[in-house]
């Protein structure tokens, strides 16, 4: 099964299944900024636009959301109500959508139309491709696939420049997994994707290498070996390499 990132950004082109996958888009997050005292443009009509473009492009007719759709728990303001909407409307025009449920997305389905797919929070499987937001242990059933994928951790790199100005890039993270007891079986490789929202992104190397969801923390996957690769596919090498104690 041929499934390739698109360039540019964070996304994923399942081709063989006409399938785009996405990860935490939460929507309504300038909302919840503006409540804590922040305030930043709405940018949920261009990521709208964005997802549209997407499918567009590589011609998909399934969009499967690996959670975090929305952001503001437990709580639903008026705007992520109207962002959400706007962007259900837009995208079940020309593609069918399937949603992971992430843990900011409770209550989401009193929001999304009735005609949404929605898989167990323990991930699904899409071929010999398994699928889960990453905030919860995947199923038995998904762990034996070949590939996990997983959103959740909003992967950055961070890195100072000559005159140690500080910058950070969305990254990809593939990385190799380890057996553990919890599973009979576990996947070959991980592939944590960058989030699909502009606010959010998480610096990965920094030590001690770690992550939020029980996969990283526990242990299943060496985050060492794990390769870093921007949206524009510049492969950095080893996550183990690029720690910057600076950061």
């Amino acid at each position: 099964m041929k499934i390739v990132p698109v360039h540019g950004h964070a996304a994923l082109h399942v081709v063989d299944e006409s399938l785009l996958v996405l990860s935490d888009l939460h929507y309504g997050v300038e909302a919840e900024m503006l409540r804590g005292g922040v305030w930043v443009p709405n940018r949920s009509t261009s990521r709208t636009e964005r997802v549209l473009q997407l499918l567009k492009e590589t011609k998909a007719k399934r969009l499967l959301l690996l959670g975090d759709v929305k952001h503001q728990v437990p709580h639903n303001s008026q705007q992520q109500k109207r962002d959400l909407d706007q962007f259900f409307m837009a995208v079940m025009r020309i593609a069918e959508v399937e949603i992971v449920p992430g843990n900011h997305d409770g209550g989401l389905d009193k929001i999304a139309p009735s005609d949404v797919i929605y898989h167990d929070s323990s991930g699904c499987t899409v071929g010999e491709v398994g699928f889960a937001h990453g905030h919860a242990w995947p199923s038995q059933d998904v762990m034996n696939s070949k590939l996990l994928v997983v959103g959740h951790e909003h992967p950055a790199f961070s890195f100072r420049d000559r005159v140690d100005k500080l910058h950070s890039e969305s990254c990809w993270l593939r990385a190799p997994m380890l057996d553990h007891e919890r599973y009979e079986k576990v996947p070959e490789r991980l592939i944590v994707m960058p989030a699909f929202g502009e606010l959010a992104g998480r610096t990965m190397n920094r030590v001690p290498l770690k992550g939020l969801g029980p996969i990283l923390r526990n242990g299943l996957a060496d985050l060492a070996k794990a390769r870093v690769e921007t949206l524009e596919g510049l492969d950095f090498g080893e996550l183990g390499n690029l720690t910057d104690l600076r950061l």
